[in-house]
């Protein structure tokens, strides 16, 4: 939920075959993305009192610099954010996931994001190898929750299937334990979703910043997998510096 993923207007005009897995595999990448890493680290502890607005948030991203490249940060279009949640919970609705608890899992996750999505911003590289997004809650204590809860989640459901459309995606969510200076209830993924005998993976790290729940998203594995290369972006270390520049607000 954390990352900037474009979602089609609706998901009832449908055109085309490839259209439909299209669309379904958007729907599936962000229901895994709601269920967010499995279990948190820490580095030095953060200021739990810390609340940050999104004028502030907005500030530090733009400030995060990765490979000599810094970051451009903005508010989420909020009629863009409402209608991207609108088709998610749609495509639930018709979807077919397997353990079957998971599907209750995204909708909870995604409930619990649904009144803050005005509030997150999304900063990227130009060449969009990545996103880094960090939404606001009313504290650190609700932050915390947040993430608590979608580790729990992640922890539920490592593997599911989703059908929708007609289409059958297998999804593989591999998590570890990562530190995060300036951050709480850190962890990162890697995920592996099949479909049609296509195979994506990507990456994921989150943490809480005061009262911000940041996620780094990016296509690739991470630097432990086996399947990781010098292409892809340092998630772990993007999110420490997105923690550290939030930080210093």
């Amino acid at each position: 939920m954390g990352s900037k993923t474009t979602t089609p207007a609706s998901f009832s005009r449908i055109q085309s075959p490839r259209r439909r897995g299209a669309r379904a595999a958007a729907a599936v990448a962000i229901a895994a993305l709601a269920l967010t890493a499995c279990s948190s680290g820490g580095g030095n502890e953060p200021d739990p009192e810390a609340s940050y607005s999104q004028d502030q948030l907005i500030t530090a991203l733009n400030s995060v610099e990765v490979d000599g490249q810094t970051l451009t940060a903005e508010a989420m279009d909020q009629e863009s954010a409402g209608t991207q949640m609108d088709d998610i919970e749609q495509a639930l609705e018709q979807a077919t996931i397997e353990p079957s608890q998971c599907k209750d899992l995204v909708k909870a996750a995604l409930d619990s994001s649904s009144g803050h999505v005005e509030n997150i911003v999304v900063a990227t590289p130009s060449g969009g190898k990545f996103a880094v997004s960090a939404m606001p809650l009313g504290s650190g204590d609700e932050a915390t929750e947040h993430a608590k809860n979608a580790n729990q989640q992640n922890e539920d459901c490592q593997d599911f299937t989703m059908e929708l459309m007609g289409s059958k995606i297998e999804a593989t969510i591999e998590p570890r334990d990562i530190e995060v200076d300036n951050g709480s209830e850190a962890s990162i993924m890697d995920m592996t979703m099949d479909m049609g005998g296509q195979s994506n993976k990507m990456t994921q790290a989150s943490a809480v910043v005061g009262n911000t729940f940041v996620v780094v998203s990016g296509q690739g594995a991470s630097g432990e997998s086996e399947s990781a290369s010098s292409e892809t972006p340092d998630i772990e270390a993007i999110l420490q510096e997105s923690a550290n520049k939030i930080s210093e607000q």
